[in-house]
């Protein structure tokens, strides 16, 4: 009889400690709906080889007073190689 006591106390106590010490259940739905949350980045074009690539992750460079970003320093290179014949510089 006191084992079965004991256990009842024992489980009281942790569903007291669950319900009021530990943090809260966390939410199922998103704090804002989904069409209103921020967009993380946006999809910029390599003008060198025409690939996507996410802004945040591209090699940026401002060429002629327009940002262009590239996916590596091989593409950059490259049109910027491409930009400075098409220019007449060489």
């Amino acid at each position: 009889m006191r084992l079965l006591i004991l256990c009842l106390l024992i489980y009281l106590g942790y569903r007291a400690v669950k319900t009021f010490g530990g943090p809260g259940k966390p939410s199922a739905q998103p704090a804002m709906p989904a069409d209103l949350m921020p967009v993380d980045d946006i999809m910029v074009k390599d003008p060198a080889c025409g690939i996507y690539i996410p802004r945040k992750d591209g090699i940026r460079e401002t060429i002629g007073g327009e940002t262009c970003y590239f996916c590596s320093v091989a593409c950059r290179e490259k049109y910027l190689e491409k930009a400075g014949k098409a220019s007449g510089q060489a």
